[in-house]
């Protein structure tokens, strides 16, 4: 009888952390993920799952593109949103912000900042001497990527180069198609719409292609990021999310003209002519795991150094990279 009585507390054990099991994993499985994502660069890799959560009725992602990366703060500070795509520096800015709460799941995407010139004078940043360079993003990380770069190439600014502000892409991109500025720093997909405007103006420099020159790393501008409670409570709904990135970058790098259009369709760019030339130079790339950190730590170190408040004040710690 004794014997009897232990065998079915031991199958009633069993059983019930089998149903545990089982109910953790429908819990996981089940669990929508709320996506918002910043129109340009960092939402086009998404077009595929954009396009496709919006044909099925069934699917566990639903996605948001915005125009401020204030709204996407405020979509993960208050539980609006579970995963974002954001500049990598912002990601580090909230990580410390939020005591550990954003943690980064994937890279995205490289720079996709560039040098326009109506000439053909520039083809190294040293051709940059006794130029003036007009230019967006005072205060961020477009001044400081530029300011980096000019110093390690031996110059001075406001000696050797000069450097004007905009306070706006469109506007900065406005002139420069208009012909009454020679020189900019854009990104894309600003640079596109220069170039379809005016057949003058050529890209000069690829400042992704001059930053692995000097440092030997790539220009780590875009990232994905998560809350910490919701990748530590549904795992296994992340690893589907970042296979399915992973699948939907690789599809928009190798169908550039349908990608166009469904960055379209979904406001990521307006226009799918201007995505279609844009996408090749966005950088859209995939890096997740444990090559996250030396991906992107020469480029918040250089951060650091210009700038601490731009990344919260200090590096990231090992636990900001999701790598399980």
């Amino acid at each position: 009888m004794k014997k009897l009585l232990i065998a079915l507390l031991l199958f009633t054990v069993v059983l019930l952390s089998a149903c545990a099991v089982s109910e953790s994993e429908v819990q996981d499985q089940s669990q929508p993920v709320s996506i918002i994502a910043l129109k340009g660069p960092s939402g086009v890799g998404m077009a595929k799952m954009i396009d496709q959560a919006a044909d099925d009725s069934n699917s566990n992602y639903s996605f948001r593109i915005v125009g401020s990366p204030d709204e996407i703060v405020a979509a993960l500070t208050n539980g609006d949103a579970n995963v974002a795509a954001i500049p990598t520096n912002l990601a580090a800015k909230l990580y410390k912000k939020t005591d550990g709460e954003i943690v980064m799941i994937a890279i995205n995407t490289f720079g996709s900042l560039y040098i326009l010139e109506n000439g053909n004078s520039i083809n190294s940043l040293s051709d940059l001497k006794g130029k003036t360079i007009y230019a967006t993003g005072q205060g961020a990380n477009p001044q400081y990527i530029l300011e980096f770069m000019l110093k390690e190439s031996g110059l001075k600014i406001g000696k050797d180069v000069n450097i004007v502000y905009k306070s706006e892409h469109a506007e900065l991109a406005a002139l420069m198609a208009s012909g009454e500025v020679d020189i900019a720093m854009l990104p894309e997909p600003f640079v596109s719409t220069v170039l379809s405007k005016n057949q003058d103006i050529r890209v000069a420099l690829d400042f992704n292609e001059e930053w692995q020159q000097l440092t030997g790393s790539s220009l780590t501008m875009g990232c994905v990021v998560a809350n910490k409670s919701y990748v530590e409570e549904n795992q296994q709904t992340i690893a589907e999310l970042l296979s399915d990135l992973s699948t939907s970058i690789d599809y928009a790098n190798s169908n550039i003209g349908e990608t166009a259009e469904l960055c379209a369709k979904h406001g990521i760019i307006d226009s799918a002519v201007i995505a279609k030339q844009a996408i090749p130079n966005c950088g859209l790339t995939f890096i997740s795991g444990e090559a996250m950190e030396p991906a992107v730590e020469g480029y918040y170190s250089m951060l650091l150094a210009a700038d601490p408040a731009s990344i919260g004040g200090a590096l990231p710690e090992k636990e900001f990279y999701y790598t399980e």
